[in-house]
């Protein structure tokens, strides 16, 4: 009898540890992503004189998932192409649109909420020793890698997005 009980206590937690595994198993997860396709407001002013391109644009930060997430970690890097990075100095950062600019470029962790979206701008700024001219027709498309890392329900993971900007323009 005390057998048949703890058999039965047994088949009762089984079933219940596989009702909540099942029942977390469809909470879902963020599934939070840099919208590159989606950016707007994109610009590259050209300074001929002090031999400087500035690009910029914003990007949608969106969660389409199902739970909430968080970005803890965001940067960006331009792509090689070749000797010319060489004469070129390069600098990029993100930054939440709502956020006051930081001046060490720090990206401060955000929730970003299920189905919701924030506003990033992601500026780069080239420094050239050589002429803008010449510059374009080398890197006629400057592409920056956006790295982030994002925490939710399965854990930390990265992700990384590709933005362009047209330099030959």
């Amino acid at each position: 009898m005390f057998a048949e009980f703890i058999l039965a206590a047994l088949a009762c937690l089984g079933t219940l540890a596989a009702s909540l595994a099942v029942f977390f198993h469809y909470q879902g997860d963020s599934e939070i992503a840099f919208d590159t396709a989606a950016a707007r407001d994109s610009r590259v002013t050209k300074n001929m004189p002090q031999r400087t391109i500035r690009c910029r644009c914003l990007i949608p930060l969106a969660n389409r998932g199902r739970q909430n997430g968080t970005v803890i970690n965001a940067f960006c890097q331009p792509m090689y192409y070749g000797k010319i990075m060489e004469q070129l100095d390069i600098t990029a950062r993100l930054r939440l649109l709502e956020a006051p600019v930081r001046r060490n470029g720090y990206w401060e962790a955000v929730i970003v909420k299920k189905n919701t979206a924030h506003l990033v701008e992601l500026e780069v700024t080239i420094r050239s020793q050589v002429d803008l001219h010449r510059l374009a027709r080398e890197i006629p498309s400057l592409k920056a890698i956006i790295y982030y890392q994002v925490v939710g329900r399965d854990g930390i993971q990265w992700h990384l997005s590709e933005a362009r900007f047209d330099l030959a323009g």
